[in-house]
Order: structure tokens, then sequence, then C-alpha cells
């Protein structure tokens, strides 16, 4: 077996390492070690996943005017989700034959172009109502501009939920939650607002790792407590005249309570990381795991690492979203499935490489938008013999052109990449990005200028239906926004004042307060302790960082 080994990368050339453990794990799928170090195949796959940029499109069968997630500017045909998923459309008659004169990459770019695609990923008007708007989306009802999420129901503006009802501006709820804002890292909760790595709250403000607690108002790191206040007790008609105090139905209340939180936060220890009932593990935010690591937004996890946002994963490396699956290696969303390699939106798939939105397949490589099939190649079909034989030469081809292990370059994603998630942790300037040889998106839809209210009535129960006619500006970007009724309703039944910002600026605070997706090692801060460990905190943020036996003699 081989021992670690130091590499340099291909890309930042920087050095990276290759434990023991991960050779074991590349011979097993039998592909070849990583030229990339982590980070730079982590930006790779982002760039190959847009989440939130839509645009209008026509449906290439039925014509229908649809929501996509390709501009009208990328050669794609586009699909609605009822006519792609329907059985009205062969893929099988958009076959295309390899040619071994030319690289893998280039062919299988130019194949997505001309097989049909699922305009936006979601199961709306099929397993879920009313979801226009939404993407890597399904069983839902009533949602909008909502991401990566399943079983949802009457959201809006948020990532990253499962099981939660009636909720906005909300990232990573994985686990049940209702009447929410502003929560992230938040489990089985209701009825709390700017909540933070907590559960089982009701009725809370401002709370950060609190579990078990109702009617707590800017408390961190207390467990089953009532009508506390800067983790202090009150009585519970001291704490009402606190919270009146604080006039959080207000916009200036709530921008008064976020700077004085913030600050009493950062006078107390916070725990190295978000990992709960797991072990040998290093991540943020991993539950019910083992044997995982750099493992992020991610339950019951076992010998994975370098994945993120997953639900039961087995001996995977280096995926970006996915659930239920085993012995999966750079890809996307490739859920339900085993031994998916290089692979993007392949679902229930078994022994699929480098292929495309391709459901309940087997044995399949360079393939787009197949259904049940077995035995293909650019979606042409073999026999077993010859398919087998036919892959070797194509792997071998590859390994000449230096692609057979890499998953699938920048250069040729249908996205720009200033569209892509890579933008949201790989920010590039545009210069920088037609530097490297990928793509800039110009038409970015960013209506600007048309503002009809600049100013916002400060207090929620001074606006009335009529914000529903006005186009607000976002006082970050200038982008121009409007609020919708089930939108104005949930801020008024909530007492929530209209927020200042755009969503796509909004979703950026999300992500900057849930964390980047990396770590530093450290050392706890508690004076006498030398135990190190692995956190997403970096060293120049401010907060006090404890090990875990620390930090555990801290709680309340």
């Amino acid at each position: 077996m081989n021992n670690s080994e130091k590499r340099i990368c291909q890309n930042c050339k920087k050095d990276f390492v290759i434990e023991q453990d991960d050779f074991s794990f590349y011979e097993k799928i039998k592909v070849p070690p990583p030229t990339f170090c982590p980070e730079c195949r982590q930006q790779r796959r982002m760039a190959w996943r847009n989440d939130y940029d839509f645009y209008h499109r026509k449906c290439e069968f039925c014509e229908e005017r649809i929501l996509s997630i390709y501009s009208e500017d990328k050669p794609f045909k586009i699909l609605c989700p009822k006519c792609w998923w329907g059985d009205g459309w062969d893929p099988k008659k958009f076959l295309q034959e390899f040619n071994f004169g030319e690289s893998f990459f280039s062919q299988f770019r130019r194949f997505m172009e001309k097989v049909p695609v699922l305009g936006v990923l979601n199961d709306n008007n099929i397993a879920s109502i009313n979801c226009d708007y939404t993407n890597y989306f399904a069983l839902g009802k009533n949602c909008y501009m909502v991401i990566n999420s399943w079983k949802v129901e009457n959201c809006m503006y948020s990532v990253c939920l499962v099981d939660v009802k009636d909720s906005i501006d909300c990232a990573v709820l994985l686990n049940g939650g209702e009447n929410l804002y502003h929560a992230i890292y938040v489990e089985n909760s209701s009825r709390s607002k700017y909540v933070y790595n907590s559960a089982l709250l009701l009725d809370c403000f401002f709370c950060f790792d609190c579990r078990g607690c109702t009617n707590c108002f800017m408390c961190f790191g207390l467990r089953n407590k009532s009508y506390c206040f800067k983790n202090k007790q009150y009585s519970k008609n001291e704490y009402k005249k606190i919270l009146e105090k604080y006039k959080l139905n207000s916009w200036t209340g709530i921008e008064k309570a976020k700077n004085e939180f913030k600050k009493f936060s950062l006078s107390l220890p916070h725990k190295y990381a978000n990992i709960n009932n797991c072990v040998n593990c290093t991540g943020e935010y991993l539950v019910n795991s083992k044997n995982s690591k750099h493992c992020y937004i991610t339950v019951r996890a076992e010998n994975s690492k370098y994945f993120e946002r997953g639900d039961t994963i087995k001996d995977s490396y280096d995926c970006l979203s996915g659930g239920e699956q085993e012995l999966c290696y750079e890809s996307i969303n490739p859920d339900n499935s085993y031994k998916t390699l290089f692979t993007t939106y392949c679902h229930r798939c078994t022994d699929v490489l480098y292929s495309d939105s391709c459901q309940s397949s087997e044995n399949l490589f360079g393939c787009v938008g197949l259904k049940k099939a077995k035995y293909c190649i650019f979606n042409k079909q073999y026999s077993k013999e010859e398919y087998f034989s036919m892959k070797e030469r194509i792997i071998e081809h590859m390994k000449k052109t230096c692609e057979w292990g890499e998953f699938f370059s920048m250069k040729y994603s249908p996205f720009a990449y200033n569209e892509s998630v890579a933008q949201d942790e790989f920010p590039l300037l545009k210069e920088e990005v037609i530097k490297r040889g990928f793509f800039w998106q110009e038409s970015i839809t960013k209506t600007k200028g048309k503002e009809t209210l600049k100013e916002i009535p400060d207090n929620i129960e001074d606006i009335d239906d009529s914000i529903l006619n006005e186009i607000l500006i976002c006082q970050s970007c200038d982008r121009n926004y409007k609020i919708v009724k089930n939108e104005l309703n949930f801020y008024k039944k909530n007492l929530i004042p209209i927020p200042r910002e755009c969503f796509f600026c909004r979703l950026k605070g999300l992500y900057k307060e849930r964390g980047p997706v990396k770590l530093w090692y450290r050392q706890c801060m508690k004076e006498g302790c030398t135990n190190k460990f692995e956190t997403s905190y970096a060293p120049d943020r401010p907060e006090i960082i404890y090990c875990e036996k620390c930090y555990q003699q801290e709680v309340y």
C-alpha cells in the first residue's frame, strides 16, 4: 500500500498531500490520483453548476415560455421539466460517434449541445406544485427562489432546506422547521429569527448555539432555558419589556440588535466546529458520521472526503451535493448512485462515467439525458462486449490527452464563470476569468435605475399592500427588486421589517455567515490548553475558538 505523498497542483502550483487512505480509494475505483489540489478540484466542479441565475427561454417541444439556467445566447436545446421527463422523445436519436482524433472533453461539450437539456433542475408540475423558480429542487409546494432543497412548502429565498415550511432567507435547515427567518444551521425550530447553529428553538431571536430554548433573545450557548436575555434569566414580564424596548418590528431595531448581538457573541468562546455524533471526522456541520474528512453540510457520511451538501454518503470523494450514494467520485449530484465517476446530475445510476443528466442507467460513458439505458457511449447503443472494449479504448485515448481521471475542464462548462457557484466561493474579476480562458456572462439579469420607492417605512406595521406595486433598490448593489404578496404576508405575520437588500445580496450574506468550505489548523485559545484541531474559522477572524472539551465547560 502506498504511503502519503506530497504533490504539486498542476493548476495553482501549490503543494497538496495525498494520504495513504486516498490511494486505497483511487485504486478501488480504478482511477489515477488527482493532479489538482482539493481546492482547485472544488472550484472546477463548482464552475459546472449554476444555482440561481435564471433566464426565460422557450421549450423546444411544447414551445411554452419557461425558466432556464441557460441564457438565450447558450447553444443548448432547452426543455421544460414536463417535456424532459416525459416519454415523447428518445435521447438515443442524438447519438454521436467517438472520434479518436480529438480530445474527449471537446467532443463531449459539442455533444451536450445536441441533446435537449432540462431547463431548470426541478420537478415542477410533476412532483412539485407552483415551484417554477427553484433549482436542484424536488417534492415541494409554493416555493420561490429556493435552491438545493426538497420536501419544502411555502418557502422563499433560501438554500439547503429539508422538511421546512413557511420560512424565508434561511440556509442549511436539514432536519425540519417552520416560521423561520434568517436561520442558518438550525434544526427542528419554529417562530424564530436570526438564529444560528441551534436546535429545538421556539420564539427565539438572535441566538447562537442554543438548544431546547424558548423565548430567548440575544443568547449564546444556552441549554433548555426560557426568558433569557444575554444569557441572564428574567421573569416573563421583564423579558417582554426588554423585547418591546428593542422594537424588532422595525429596521432600526433589527440593525441595533444585530450590532449588539455581534459584539456580545464575540466576547464568548465558539466551538471549533459544528460536528455532532461523529467519530474521526473533520469539516463543518457534519452529523452522525465516521471516518470522513473535509466534509461540509453533510449527514450520515462514512469513509468519505472532500464532500459538500450530502446525506447518507459511503466511500465517496470530491462530490458537490448528493445522497444515498457509494463509491462516487468527482461528481455533482450523484444521488442514489453506485460508482458514478465524473458525472453531473446523474441519479440512480451504476458504473456511469463522464456523463450528464442520465437517470436510472448503468454502464454508460460520455452520455447525456439517457433514462433506463445501459452499454451506451455518446448515446450510441453497444452490445455488452462492444461497450467494454470501446470503453477501454477511450480510456487509453484519454490517458494520452491527459484527461483520464480529471473532472471536466472549466472552459467547457455550460455556464459562464460568474453564473456558476464557483464565483461565490472563489470570486474572480472579469479580466482574470477571460485571462484563464473561461467565459464571462454579460447579460445576467440585473435591472437598475427603475426604482419607484427609495425610502422604505421603518416599521413593518406602517406598510400596506401598496408596496407590492413599488420597485425597490438594493442598498448594497443598486439592483432593483420587488416584494411579492406571499412574502409581504410572511413579514407582516411575523413582524419582520422589509429587507433593504435584493435576494442575491442577502444570499451572499447567508453564505458568508455560513462560513467557508475550507479548514485551517489552529490551537485552542483557552489559556493553558494545547489541543489542536481543524476549523473553518480562519486565523484572522475575531472569534474566540475553543476545542470541544473546553467549549463544553462554557455551555450554560
